[in-house]
C-alpha cells in the first residue's frame, strides 16, 4: 500500500521530500512506498516499534544507504542520484546527532566538537575555539571542553553529540533516539535543547524516536511507521493533536504503550536478525 503524497501549492519551504520510497531486503519490503515532506522550521518525528524500519529510513535520508527504488530530495536535490562528491556537499548542510553520541573516546569534548570545523572549513583555530565554547554553552556544558567522553555522564555525552551536530550551523538536524536511556529529567533537558535549536537557531529537525512523552513534547508533526502486517507503511501522519485523535487501533496501541492490540510482539527469524542489526 502506498501513501499518496499530499499536494501543496507552495513547495518553496520544503526542505526534505520522500517520494515512493521502497527498501527491500531478501525479497521482503521493509519500507513500502513512503511519501512525506518536511518543511523548514518543523520538528518532524518519525516513530514506530522495533523492527519497523526507522533506522533503515534514517540511513537512506542521510545518504548512507541507497533505497531499492524511490527518491529522497534534500534541499531540492535527489540525493539517491548524486555522486559521492556532490553528496558530501549536501551533507555539509545538515547535522547528524547519533543515538549514543558516537564521540571519539581519545579526543576531549572540545576536540570532538571542533572536528567538523577542522575537517570542513577554513576557520582560524582561535575562532574554532570560540565556536566550541558557544556550542557547549548552548547545550549547558560550559567549561567541559577538556573532559574526555569517559569522564562525563551518558546524558552529557548526548548533549556533546548534539553540540557537535550543530557545529557547522546546519539548516537541518537529524537526530536518532536522542533521549533513549535517559531519566525523565535529562529527557526533558535534551528535549528543551532540541526545541531551542529549532526555535532560536532556526534549524529544521527530523527526529527518530519511540519515546512518546518526548515526541509529543517537541513535535510539530509526527509520522508513524507500521510493522507486522503493515510493515513499511505510514500508519498515520499529522500534528500531535491529530495523532492523539486518530482512532487507528495500531496507532493508539503504540502511543498508549499497551500490550494487547494489533502490533505483533512475536518476531520472525528475519525480524529478529534485522533487529540485531540495529533496524528500529
Amino acid at each position: 500500500m502506498k501513501n499518496t503524497p499530499k499536494k501543496t501549492s507552495d513547495s518553496s519551504d520544503i526542505i526534505l521530500e520522500v517520494r515512493d520510497l521502497v527498501q527491500v531486503f531478501n525479497g521482503r519490503a521493509v519500507l513500502n512506498g513512503l511519501n512525506f515532506k518536511v518543511r523548514r522550521g518543523e520538528t518532524f518525528i518519525i516513530m514506530g516499534g522495533s523492527g519497523c524500519g526507522k533506522t533503515t529510513l534514517l540511513r537512506i535520508l542521510i545518504g548512507a544507504q541507497k533505497p531499492t527504488s524511490g527518491s529522497v530530495h534534500l534541499f531540492g536535490q535527489d540525493i539517491t542520484q548524486l555522486d559521492p562528491e556532490s553528496l558530501d556537499k549536501i551533507r555539509l548542510r545538515f547535522g547528524m546527532n547519533f543515538q549514543f553520541g558516537a564521540l571519539f573516546q581519545s579526543m576531549t569534548v572540545g576536540e570532538n566538537i571542533a572536528l567538523p570545523l577542522q575537517e570542513h572549513s577554513r576557520v582560524d583555530p582561535s575562532l574554532i575555539e570560540m565556536v566550541v565554547k558557544m556550542k557547549l554553552e548552548l547545550v549547558g556544558l560550559t567549561g567541559f571542553e577538556n573532559f574526555k567522553p569517559s569522564e562525563i555522564s551518558g546524558g552529557m555525552r548526548k548533549r556533546v553529540g548534539l553540540a557537535r551536530a550543530l557545529a557547522l550551523d546546519p539548516e537541518l538536524l537529524f537526530s536518532d533516539e536522542p533521549t533513549s536511556g535517559l531519566d525523565p529529567v535529562m529527557t526533558a533537558v535534551v528535549d528543551q535543547l532540541t526545541l531551542d535549536s529549532t526555535r532560536k537557531i532556526g534549524v529544521t529537525a527530523v527526529v527518530v524516536s519511540h519515546d512518546m512523552t518526548s515526541a509529543f513534547r517537541i513535535a510539530t508533526r509526527m509520522l508513524m511507521l507500521g510493522s507486522g502486517p503493515r510493515q513499511g507503511e505510514i500508519v498515520a501522519e499529522g500534528t500531535p493533536q491529530e495523532i492523539r485523535d486518530n482512532p487507528d487501533p495500531f496507532l493508539q496501541q503504540f502511543i498508549r504503550g499497551e500490550a494487547d492490540g494489533p502490533i505483533p510482539f512475536r518476531l520472525s527469524q528475519d525480524d529478529y536478525l534485522k533487529h540485531l542489526l540495529g533496524d528500529g
